[in-house]
């Protein structure tokens, strides 16, 4: 990576920035799930490494959820749009030089927000947990260049239209750049009390609906067309995902906050929004599952195939418990409790994670023209993963429902943890057989780049990979 920072733009290989982000998104979901799985620990084995402040779950938890959010999904995010959004406008990246450099600010700015978390030194707001400095940091020398980029190779196409995954990649690098500058706005402006409560959820919910859901939808209106070779189902259909995203997902954060004194119509209004989400959730699922038509032989034998439809199916739960659990009622019994953490899983390491793992797998195979180094290692992964959500989401789900049933029958808080107690062992074997999958990701690309078989001209490697 080194040699090309300061190589001429022409010189350096097309999809250099895409390889390195590729990379650094899986170290991160490494890094990331291996803290969660020590968390999970400490959870469940409350005499688990204690006396030292440094491990304690206050310090570890802030760190967890950042290197997944900002190190394994948005790298993965970055990686997509640098070799998907160019292939789409049949043009180059407008910039590889700046995609490096925007690799490496990005692998540095995060290294120090981690760093600054563990130390203890925090804004104290939920998901947006880092200091100002480092919002800033991001907000310039992160999402910027990369939109940069995206807006630019857009400009720069040969194609005569926009494909349905450049429109969401172009909103979205734009809509970041707004959520980090006016969600984490209370710290600029030493805003305080319900402003900035109503604020920091604003932030915490559009990171994942105008940042997270948008762009992993987008690869999959990538993915599967591209390696089932169907064109996709309907562009109309994929045009009202679009647009209902933009129109339902931008407002409601106040069902994050239903008990605070929030004005009512708002909480009604946000609560009403919040069931609408499921409008672009059901094009979007509806128009991929129409997209393989004749094709589904591939869920069982193509694993990018595999990832991106387990990614889809799991977008129809996650919008329907969503939905349903914004209504004042249902919100009233599970706020707070373990239900929230299964809710929050299903969207980052279910919908998402599935989605973008078969970004990466495709990108890098082909971008590197390596045909995967072992399809038995890529299965594991898949089982690994799958298995281990499944039980971290099941176990969480059971155990939200014992914290909800706790609080309204009012009973005593040692007899609630000792009942939630086999759920969060569960949840901790769950979400150690996530990382151990992630393990075996990391090692089975590594090798793919290493040792994998070259793919002769004018084939792909997803056409090659699962020949046996």
């Amino acid at each position: 990576m080194l040699k090309y920072l300061f190589a001429k733009n022409e010189d350096i290989p097309a999809g250099s920035a895409a390889v390195f982000f590729g990379f650094s998104s899986i170290i991160w979901f490494v890094i990331g799930t291996g803290l969660g799985s020590f968390n999970a620990a400490k959870l469940a084995f409350p005499d688990f490494v204690t006396g030292n402040i440094y491990f304690a779950f206050g310090h570890m938890r802030q760190v967890h959820v950042m290197a997944v959010i900002f190190g394994w999904i948005s790298m993965a995010f970055a990686m997509a749009m640098m070799y998907i959004t160019p292939a789409l406008g049949n043009t180059k990246l407008w910039s590889e030089k700046l995609g490096l450099w925007n690799c490496l600010f990005w692998n540095l700015g995060l290294t120090l927000g981690l760093t600054v978390l563990w130390a203890g030194i925090t804004s104290g707001r939920e998901y947006s947990d880092f200091p100002w400095p480092v919002d800033l940091y991001l907000a310039f020398f992160v999402f910027i260049p990369l939109a940069t980029n995206v807006w630019m190779t857009i400009l720069n196409r040969r194609t005569q239209g926009i494909y349905t995954t450049n429109w969401f990649f172009a909103a979205a690098v734009f809509m970041v750049i707004i959520v980090f500058l006016v969600g984490n706005s209370p710290e600029f402006f030493h805003l305080t009390g319900l402003t900035e409560a109503y604020l920091t959820w604003w932030f915490a919910h559009n990171v994942l609906g105008l940042w997270i859901t948008p762009v992993a939808a987008a690869i999959a209106y990538y993915t599967i067309p591209k390696v089932t070779g169907n064109p996709l189902y309907s562009h109309r259909i994929g045009h009202l995902h679009f647009w209902s995203v933009v129109v339902f997902y931008s407002t409601p954060a106040a069902h994050h906050l239903m008990s605070a004194p929030l004005p009512e119509w708002l909480k009604s209004f946000a609560s009403v929004e919040g069931v609408l989400i499921l409008v672009p959730a059901i094009a979007f699922v509806s128009n991929i599952m129409l997209t393989m038509k004749g094709k589904w032989y591939m869920f069982v034998e193509n694993i990018e195939v595999r990832f991106t439809i387990t990614g889809c199916l799991m977008a129809i739960p996650l919008n329907m418990q969503g939905g349903f659990q914004q209504t004042r009622a249902i919100n009233w019994y599970i706020h707070g409790t373990g239900w929230i953490v299964a809710h929050a899983h299903l969207a980052l390491l279910g919908f998402s994670t599935f989605l973008e793992s078969a970004a990466v797998y495709l990108g890098l195979q082909t971008i590197m023209k390596r045909k995967l180094y072992s399809l038995t290692l890529a299965n594991m992964h898949f089982w690994l993963l799958l298995i281990g959500f499944t039980i971290y989401w099941v176990s969480m789900t059971i155990a939200g429902l014992i914290q909800g049933a706790g609080k309204i029958y009012e009973v005593p808080y040692i007899d609630v943890v000792i009942a939630e107690h086999p759920y969060m062992i569960a949840r901790w074997i769950g979400g150690t057989l996530v990382f151990v999958g992630n393990i075996l990701w990391l090692y089975n690309m590594w090798m793919t780049a290493r040792k994998g078989t070259v793919v002769p001209e004018g084939r792909m490697p997803h056409e090659l990979g699962y020949e046996r």
